[in-house]
């Protein structure tokens, strides 16, 4: 839960996941709601680029605050079992993304929402929806969403983040993943945010390898609930995701997340203990490769799956 009482400080880290991703402009509508996000150097990943992941906690949150409002019993706590993200383009630093979200349809127990997110040019960058389920009463005591990020998002960018160095044309992607896993080259400022560290798993084939993503939680991660907040889950999910995708990768070859699907089966407490990211290749192409992600706890309980889809050029 976040702790909207802390006292400012000359250097205050992030105190919730709306804050650490610069969330505001929180505006609800008779089915739906309106937010922004400001990007940062602080959401870059490995390659300096915005990609997915500084993206996902924009799409839970607002995926999920439009069917709290219309099911029966807006007393009741609701979650997000399940998102389902497609991108096309990529966002910039520096863009003031603006997202829509809408339940297009729902019960008392269970809904779907919509939800898009445009870049500051006003090119749609990221589509999909929201599974929704009525999960029970809300924490007694506890903040309702609704209540959080209506201001507008701010960023004081002076905090010291440095951008990794560009990517030299002849690394294949397996010597770029390499170079992050043993150190010698920056993860990037995202990965540095969700304490995360990555190593390569080699396979029967090098066709068949993948990654290990490991995050250490940090209070700030938190919901309502005092578990991981569903954004931060799939930030972490995507970031080992895009790891892999880089690792198929040939020589000086550009790649992006182009979709993602998750379920969301268990939240883990964010006290410090680490979770982990296995992601393993379904099918690797050309122009496309398809990627499976496991989330389990530090004692190997299963929190969370994911199905990604990478587009090489």
């Amino acid at each position: 839960m976040s702790d909207l009482d802390l006292p400012e400080s000359s250097n205050p880290g992030p105190h919730d996941p709306l804050s650490a991703f610069h969330l505001g402009d929180l505006t609800v509508e008779e089915k739906g709601v309106r937010a922004s996000q400001l990007l940062c150097s602080q959401f870059a990943d490995h390659r300096g680029l915005i990609e997915l992941p500084a993206l996902a906690v924009l799409f839970d949150h607002c995926g999920g605050l439009p069917f709290h409002r219309v099911h029966g019993d807006p007393a009741a706590a609701t979650l997000q079992a399940r998102l389902s993200l497609s991108t096309h383009g990529r966002a910039q630093i520096g863009d003031l993304l603006a997202a829509r979200a809408e339940v297009v349809m729902h019960d008392d127990g269970w809904g779907s929402t919509s939800i898009e997110i445009r870049s500051g040019a006003g090119q749609l960058c990221c589509f999909g929806t929201a599974r929704n389920v009525r999960v029970g009463r809300a924490v007694a005591g506890a903040a309702s969403a609704a209540e959080l990020a209506t201001a507008s998002p701010k960023c004081d960018d002076h905090h010291g983040v440095t951008l990794p160095a560009a990517i030299p044309a002849g690394l294949s992607g397996r010597a770029v993943v390499e170079e992050i896993a043993t150190k010698q080259r920056d993860p990037g400022p995202l990965v540095e945010m969700l304490n995360g560290t990555v190593e390569v798993l080699d396979g029967a084939t090098e066709r068949e390898a993948g990654v290990r993503f490991r995050s250490a939680t940090d209070p700030w991660m938190g919901n309502m609930f005092g578990t991981m907040h569903g954004g931060v889950i799939a930030a972490i999910v995507g970031q080992a995701g895009s790891f892999a995708g880089h690792l198929h990768a040939g020589v000086g070859q550009e790649y992006s997340i182009g979709d993602m699907a998750i379920g969301f089966y268990r939240s883990p407490a964010v006290d410090g203990g680490e979770v982990t990211v296995e992601v393993t290749p379904i099918k690797t192409g050309r122009r496309i490769a398809s990627f499976e992600a496991t989330m389990t706890s530090y004692d190997d309980v299963l929190l969370s799956r994911a199905t990604l889809d990478i587009h090489y050029r």
